[in-house]
């Protein structure tokens, strides 16, 4: 096998040169070896969702994509929201809050940041998750340091019972400094 390797190089070298056959022959092969490396990474990240149960936790969620969040991402626990878009969640008859100034059952001023935090602490046992969808409105609605400070403290409360909690954020809708403060307390998952 050796020979005919160098047998193809002399014969190359001579129509070819010395150069471009190794450039020919090599860069498949270094393209090969890059595509497998590559996949290793993208199969371990597909696996960590699909496969394992999200650990305890605090992370945000960057996609309105909330079937494939429920079904993939927590499949394995059960959820509970405050949310601003409940159309989103209705069809998996999840206990919500539904976040609006209107006066409705299951629903609650965004204002009333208190009064969310009893509901998600009482709501909310060990090993479900909780999502909130409508942070951008929270902090339209009271601005970015009460509500950081109310995730924060709600990260805590929910860490303390096992669970999970999911920011469903529109990263677009904030400053730049609000995002880099959210992960560093949330981390980011898709």
């Amino acid at each position: 096998m050796m020979s005919i390797n160098f047998a193809m190089l002399f014969v190359a070298n001579d129509v070819v040169g010395e150069n471009t056959y190794l450039a020919l022959f090599y860069i498949p092969f270094a393209l090969g070896i890059l595509k497998n490396f590559l996949e290793i990474f993208v199969f371990k990240d597909k696996q960590k969702v699909s496969d394992k149960q999200l650990p305890s936790g605090a992370y945000l969620y960057p996609s309105l994509d909330v079937d494939y969040l429920l079904t993939e991402v927590l499949r394995d626990r059960k959820p509970v929201a405050v949310v601003r878009n409940p159309h989103l969640f209705e069809k998996h008859e999840l206990p919500i809050l539904w976040l609006s100034k209107v006066r409705k059952e299951n629903a609650v001023s965004p204002t009333h940041l208190e009064k969310i935090l009893h509901w998600a602490v009482t709501t909310v046992t060990s090993e479900d998750a909780l999502i909130i969808d409508g942070v951008e409105y929270l902090i339209l609605e009271n601005g970015f340091e009460p509500v950081f400070r109310f995730l924060v403290n709600l990260k805590d409360q929910i860490l303390l019972k096992n669970s999970v909690l999911i920011l469903v954020v529109d990263e677009r809708a904030l400053e730049e400094k609000h995002i880099f403060l959210l992960q560093r307390e949330f981390k980011k998952i898709l």
